[in-house]
């Protein structure tokens, strides 16, 4: 009888540390997706016991079987949880540690996010071979708690590789970032179809992402009347954020897009997001112009500001800083954006696309091979 695989995936806080995972499974191409789909491999999930990844996962994958651990945030920030979460993140590791022997782990794939780490750790301790990725093009903190005890590091961005001690460039390898090959499914043509908009304009997707939509959304509020008098928008305004704007034909505003996000990249001449590393992956891949307005330092470790820049410098996108996006500015910069589509189009046919997931699929599906041939 042929033996059946175990693939341990970790990531979780936003929806960007658990998107790629499902990427790795659509890839047509990839070994691994394939040796899934003939029910040779089964894929077991961990994450936080409340985040987001629970309900992306359980909704989305339900084939996968997925485990909850107990979690602790490493703050660098004076909070009364830094009390207890040590014991957490203890605790967490002892799950996490029981929980791999128990599905028998040919290998660990982790994606970040501080639930991650307790994973890694126990994988290593267990002898299970672990890989990890980092997005964005600064390694997060979790990233640089569990790259030593990976056997490969890979990296969305070749400037992340110069951020990383010299002791661990030997395991790090670009790679870009896995997107799901079903964002690039539909056409134009019933994209606005689906969302009854005309063709004859020029279409708007606005989005925050999973975490800083309300500032972006409020600014967004104020200008759309008037966008609204030339273009199509397609606003997803995030769980909880939808708001009132009375007689505006063609604005759709919705909380949240899942298997619907493919139609609206095909829709999109322009979209205005955050710059979390998933989005404007997806975007590039979808070749779609971007203006970006990344999360500042008050809400983040300035991770999105750099990726932005990065995009912004390769042309394929550009970038505004949240304080100097509004009014009249705003709108001058869309429409001076949508009048040049064409250029940014060309920019864009030198992004990453769709290949990524396949290669990282088969690299997983390699260590895999190699160390269960080898025990």
């Amino acid at each position: 009888m042929k033996k059946k695989y175990s693939v341990v995936l970790t990531g979780g806080g936003t929806a960007g540390h658990v998107w790629p995972h499902f990427a790795l499974f659509e890839a047509r191409h990839s070994r691994l997706a394939k040796e899934f789909h003939n029910n040779n491999l089964s894929v077991h999930y961990v994450g936080s016991q409340t985040g987001m990844e629970k309900d992306l996962v359980s909704s989305n994958q339900p084939t996968w079987t997925y485990h909850s651990i107990a979690t602790g945030k490493l703050r660098r920030y004076f909070s009364l949880k830094n009390f207890t979460d040590p014991f957490r993140i203890i605790f967490g590791f002892i799950q996490a540690f029981l929980l791999l022997g128990k599905v028998k782990a040919s290998i660990v794939f982790s994606k970040g996010g501080f639930v991650s780490a307790p994973v890694v750790w126990a994988a290593w301790l267990r002898g299970v071979p672990v890989i990890i990725h980092e997005s964005d093009a600064t390694p997060a903190l979790a990233t640089r708690l569990t790259l030593p005890f990976a056997l490969k590091a890979l990296v969305a961005f070749p400037e992340t590789i110069k951020k990383i001690s010299p002791l661990f460039q030997n395991k790090v390898l670009e790679i870009g970032l896995p997107v799901r090959e079903s964002l690039f499914s539909a056409t134009r043509e019933e994209s606005l179809k689906y969302f009854s908009l005309p063709e004859n304009r020029k279409t708007i997707l606005i989005f925050g992402g999973s975490l800083g939509a309300q500032s972006l959304n409020k600014k967004m509020f104020e200008i759309i009347p008037m966008l609204h008098k030339n273009y199509n928008i397609i606003h997803i305004v995030g769980k909880g954020n939808k708001q009132d704007i009375l007689g505006l034909e063609n604005y759709r505003q919705l909380e949240f897009l899942n298997e619907g996000m493919k139609f609206a990249y095909a829709a999109a001449n322009l979209a205005i997001c955050r710059a979390g590393a998933s989005s404007i992956f997806e975007l590039a891949a979808a070749r779609v112009p971007m203006i970006l307005i990344p999360l500042g330092m008050h809400a983040s470790r300035g991770d999105q500001i750099i990726n932005a820049r990065i995009f912004m410098n390769k042309g394929w996108a550009q970038s505004i800083d949240e304080n100097t996006f509004q009014n009249e500015s705003a709108i001058q910069l869309i429409e001076s954006t949508l009048n040049s589509l064409e250029e940014r189009k060309v920019a864009l046919q030198s992004a990453p696309s769709v290949e990524s997931a396949t290669k990282i699929g088969e690299l997983i599906w390699e260590v895999i091979s190699q160390n269960e041939g080898n025990s």
